[in-house]
C-alpha cells in the first residue's frame, strides 16, 4: 500500500498537480487514501529519499521545481550513467550485453502491441542494465533512489512513436556493444537531451492547463 501511495503522490508532484512547497500532512493524506498512517508514512519516507519530500521542522513539504528539478535530474543521471557504461563497456565480456539486446526486443514487442505501459518498463530496464554490468556496486546504490523517478517522467513523456524508440535503442546498443565508450557516451548524451526535451514540453503544458485557483489536494503551508 505504501508502494502505491508514493507512486500516486510521485506521479501528482512530477506533473504539478501537487505544487512545490505543498505541507502533506499525513493525517489527510491517510483519510484521502483510506489507510492509517503506517503506508502513508512509509511513502512519505520513499519519496524523501528521493529528493521530492523535504523535511522542515518535522513537517513535511513537497520539494519539487519543476522544470529546473528537471534539469538537475538529467544532468546528474547523465553523468551517473555516463561512468556506468564506460565500467560495463571495459568489465564486460560480448555476451554480457544479450540481456540488454533482449529488452530492446521487448520494447519491440511492445510497440508492435502498442503497449507504452511495457514499453516503458523495458526501456528503464535497458538503462539500470548498464548499472548492473559496471560491477560498482556504490553506483548501482546511488542510481537506485532516481529510478522510480525517472520511471514516472518516462511514462508522462514517452514519444508516441515506438517503433522510432525502438530504432533509437538498438542503434545505441550497437555502439555500445562496438566497445566504443566515447561514442557510446555521446550517443547517451544525445538520448538523454532528446527525452530532457519531451519532458519539459510536457511540464510545460500541463503547467498552461492547471488552472491557478484549483483546490489543493492536501493543505498547503509554507
Amino acid at each position: 500500500m505504501g508502494e502505491q501511495i508514493s507512486h500516486n503522490l510521485r506521479v501528482e508532484i512530477i506533473s504539478g498537480v501537487i505544487g512545490d512547497g505543498t505541507h502533506l500532512a499525513e493525517d489527510s493524506l491517510a483519510a484521502r487514501f483510506d489507510v492509517s498512517r503506517g503506508p502513508v508514512r512509509d511513502a512519505l519516507r520513499q519519496l524523501e529519499s528521493e529528493g521530492l519530500v523535504q523535511n522542515r521542522r518535522k513537517r513535511l513539504y513537497v520539494s519539487f521545481r519543476g522544470l529546473p528539478d528537471v534539469d538537475e535530474l538529467y544532468s546528474l543521471r547523465e553523468n551517473l550513467e555516463s561512468m556506468a557504461l564506460r565500467l560495463a563497456i571495459e568489465r564486460s565480456q560480448p555476451d554480457d550485453w544479450a540481456e540488454a539486446q533482449q529488452l530492446v526486443e521487448a520494447m519491440e514487442r511492445a510497440a508492435q502491441k502498442n503497449d507504452p505501459e511495457a514499453f516503458d518498463v523495458a526501456d528503464m530496464d535497458f538503462h539500470t542494465s548498464f548499472y548492473r554490468l559496471s560491477g560498482h556496486r556504490r553506483l548501482r546504490e546511488a542510481w537506485r533512489p532516481y529510478q522510480r523517478t525517472f520511471e514516472v517522467l518516462l511514462d508522462l513523456s514517452n514519444t508516441a512513436d515506438l517503433h522510432a524508440a525502438v530504432a533509437d535503442h538498438q542503434a545505441f546498443l550497437d555502439i555500445v556493444r562496438s566497445g566504443d565508450a566515447d561514442a557510446a557516451v555521446a550517443e547517451l548524451h544525445d538520448h538523454l537531451v532528446r527525452a530532457k526535451g519531451r519532458i519539459r514540453d510536457v511540464i510545460r503544458d500541463r503547467a498552461d492547463r492547471i488552472p491557478a485557483e484549483d483546490e489543493p489536494l492536501v493543505a498547503s503551508a509554507r
